[in-house]
């Protein structure tokens, strides 16, 4: 098994065939997206290729990231430090003489 996406995609030829292609026409992803044989999607560490995509007139669906599994002990510190930041800063921007 690799890591990461694939660097091809799978067509069937039958579903080449009922999409209308002609014998000699080419078959790129751009013709494949036309016809509405592949919906590209990507994560959002690929945006710059889903802004070229939706300027094609494509639709893409943005899959969330995988959250980073961390220990049990280390995910409540963490959030006991943001709980203490979060009020940390509201009182910050409530008190308006700490200038």
């Amino acid at each position: 098994m690799h890591a990461g996406l694939p660097k091809y995609i799978p067509v069937n030829l039958k579903d080449i065939e009922t999409a209308g292609f002609q014998e000699g026409d080419e078959v790129s992803l751009e013709t494949l997206k036309e016809k509405g044989l592949i919906n590209p999607s990507g994560r959002e560490r690929k945006l710059p290729l889903k802004e070229k995509l939706e300027a094609a007139s494509c639709s893409l669906t943005v899959l969330p990231g995988r959250k980073k599994w961390v220990k049990p002990s280390v995910a409540k510190n963490l959030a006991r430090a943001e709980e203490y930041f979060a009020k940390k800063r509201a009182a910050s921007s409530s008190d308006p003489t700490s200038a």
